[in-house]
């Protein structure tokens, strides 16, 4: 009990300030809806056993019990999370010091009471990031703890919310080493370095108008370089973290802030009047990729804000191409879903969620522009446009169909639509570009997608929700009827989509190329596995196989023996890849593979192994208003 009183006492001088800043406050008992900030106190100084302090102080509390609940999930994450699981030596107590009887339903509630005498709760969070080995939370959406060094604060899960008390104010006192400074796109109400601390600490005081506001707006300290620049009229604060990085590092803000900029200028440039935010912070934590680091390499969204999480061992180039993918996804994210969204995302239940209907428009638009813009502001060419879109359409064709994109979207958190979540971003960006061309067609070329989610949040908008089912007769009243027909038969509806149908309208088709390979391998997908039982060797594939292995007469579930009597099984796997590699053209060569526990012989002549890959081409024989529309299309 002593350690917990010590514990406790290096907050005290938080409240302390506090007290200062706002002076006497009443004491008078509010009957009806308590209106009294929540007061939070953290501390990234005193870490213990590699877990932060939390202490939260309430008053006028009118009632017999009242609970504290931690978010199950929230917005921008589509499972659940349960971040009360990283709770510890959670206490209630009252003004005296006296514990007050808590009791713990699950892993997200704390019921509290007696909570007319409350006065305050304590807790100690542990963070997800050196822990994923055990959890499913996607790095992005978690929490770091370093002491000296990082914290990446998702504030929620840190910080919880009381029930009937989401809508109140939350002040945010964190105390912290001197040398880490915070990045967020937060307006600090102060920052000081107590006279009477010794030690180098300061207090940040944020404060928030409701607990959404808490949510959306994460915190990154570091000690590594931030920088800071404007693009057009927004200020853009870039902050990179990487563990092993030094101040001659490759990985750092300075190095990685040209490319940002250059892109959300090509991003602002797209959307043209449509963003009215005026500040933007990218949070990029570099992981070691060690097991006791962040595993999960992404990025999750916030009004003003990302975090973002790559590894820091990517090269220069191709660190700044993830960021180019992941941050512009993101920054779309303020179009859709953080200003047009629907009421179950405007007033987002964090323990009990009801999800929206429409995740095709949430992700999959977000995930149509951050590609349509590229090529429409001259950051990839026109084959790598073609190339990423063709790639969606394949990864479309893996997921289950049987259902509709509604369906799936309403119960995502779910079995069996969960394992289908991914598609949001394959069939929900191609659902996008599908209504982008239509309409394109509709209009001679000059009305868009992006036009029509401008017409939409001008009839919604961050505080004007939307109604789920009613979506599709707002969207048709704002273009066609066209439009309409189709998100009743592909997304409300189990029709597939036929994409070259649409494609065709602006002169596009599909063709086919002959693409090298290795002999066992194509694009990192192999041609074989090994089985731990068995331990052979077998074919198999996610996609056709090579001209070498088909011209040999290799089926998909051949075990191979040998070749050239060299035999091969799961112990010397790896040594098809290096032998292969010696093989000449036109020298003989021999496979004993057993099919159906029969033992064959297949001989052939090495030739220069291709694939055929399908990609999308513009049709020479196109007409004119073909090519008209296609322009229009990609602003070429």
């Amino acid at each position: 009990m002593q350690k917990k009183i010590k514990e406790i006492t290096g907050l005290a001088f938080v409240f302390v300030m506090f007290n200062l800043i706002i002076g006497c406050k009443t004491t008078q008992q509010i009957t009806t809806t308590n209106t009294s900030p929540i007061i939070v106190a953290m501390d990234l100084v005193n870490i213990v056993e590699d877990k932060v302090k939390i202490e939260i102080k309430v008053n006028n509390i009118d009632l017999d019990t009242l609970s504290y609940y931690m978010p199950k999930i929230v917005p921008g994450t589509y499972q659940n999370n349960s971040y009360g699981k990283y709770i510890e030596d959670f206490e209630a107590f009252d003004n005296q010091g006296n514990v007050l009887k808590v009791t713990k339903y699950g892993d997200n509630r704390w019921k509290i009471s007696n909570t007319k005498q409350l006065s305050k709760i304590t807790y100690w969070v542990n963070d997800t990031f050196d822990s994923e080995s055990t959890n499913d939370v996607f790095s992005p959406t978690g929490s770091n703890i370093l002491k000296d060094k990082n914290f990446v604060l998702n504030l929620y899960a840190f910080i919880g919310y009381f029930n009937g008390m989401k809508e109140n104010k939350y002040k945010l006192f964190i105390k912290h080493p001197s040398i880490l400074k915070a990045s967020t796109s937060l307006e600090e109400i102060f920052s000081e370095h107590p006279s009477n601390n010794a030690s180098n600490t300061d207090i940040d005081y944020f404060l928030f108008k409701r607990y959404a506001d808490v949510v959306d707006n994460p915190i990154m300290y570091t000690n590594q370089d931030a920088v800071s620049f404007s693009v057009n009229d927004i200020k853009i604060q870039l902050s990179v973290y990487s563990k092993n990085a030094t101040h001659n590092a490759t990985h750092n803000a300075s190095d990685l802030a040209p490319q940002i900029k250059h892109m959300i200028r090509a991003q602002k440039n797209f959307l043209g009047a449509i963003n009215s935010t005026k500040k933007y912070s990218i949070l990029v934590y570099l992981s070691s990729s060690r097991s006791d680091d962040a595993q999960g390499y992404g990025a999750l969204e916030h009004n003003t804000s990302t975090v973002v999480v790559l590894p820091e061992s990517l090269p220069q180039e191709k660190l700044n191409e993830a960021l180019t993918n992941v941050v512009s996804h993101e920054f779309f994210h303020i179009v859709t879903p953080l200003t047009l969204h629907s009421k179950e995302i405007h007033n987002f239940d964090y323990n009990a969620p009801k999800m929206s209907e429409h995740l095709w428009l949430y992700e999959g638009t977000t995930e149509y522009f951050s590609i349509l813009f590229q090529i429409s502001q001259g950051l990839i060419t026109k084959e790598q446009f073609f190339e990423r879109i063709i790639d969606k359409i394949e990864a479309a064709s893996s997921f289950d169909e049987s259902f509709s994109f509604t369906t799936m979207s309403k119960n995502i958190l779910m079995d069996p639509y969960r394992k289908n979540y991914r598609n949001v971003y394959e069939k929900g960006a191609l659902i996008s570009m599908c209504l982008d061309i239509i309409m394109r067609d509709k209009s001679e070329g000059a009305y868009g997608l992006l036009d029509l989610i401008k017409n939409l949040s001008s009839e919604y908008g961050i505080n004007t929700p939307f109604e789920d089912h009613k979506l599709i007769k707002s969207i048709e009243r704002a273009s066609y009827p066209e439009i309409s027909a189709f998100l009743q038969k592909h997304v409300a509806g189990t029709t597939p989509i036929d994409y070259e149908f649409y494609l065709n309208k602006i002169g596009v088709h599909y063709a086919v190329e002959n693409i090298p390979s290795s002999y066992f391998i194509f694009e990192q997908q192999p041609f074989v596995t090994g089985s731990e039982p068995t331990k052979e060797v077998s074919f198999t594939s996610d996609i056709p196989f090579n001209s070498f292995l088909k011209g040999l007469g290799i089926l998909e579930g051949d075990v191979l023996l040998s070749i050239n009597n060299k035999e091969y099984h799961l112990k010397n796997i790896y040594d098809l890849f290096g032998d292969s590699n010696k093989w000449k053209i036109g020298d003989e060569i021999t496979f004993k593979i057993k099919r159906n526990d029969k033992v064959m012989i297949l001989k052939s002549n090495v030739i220069k192994p291709t694939v055929e890959k399908i990609i999308l081409k513009q049709d020479v024989k196109a007409s004119e208003r073909q090519k008209k529309l296609f322009k229009k299309w990609v602003n070429e």
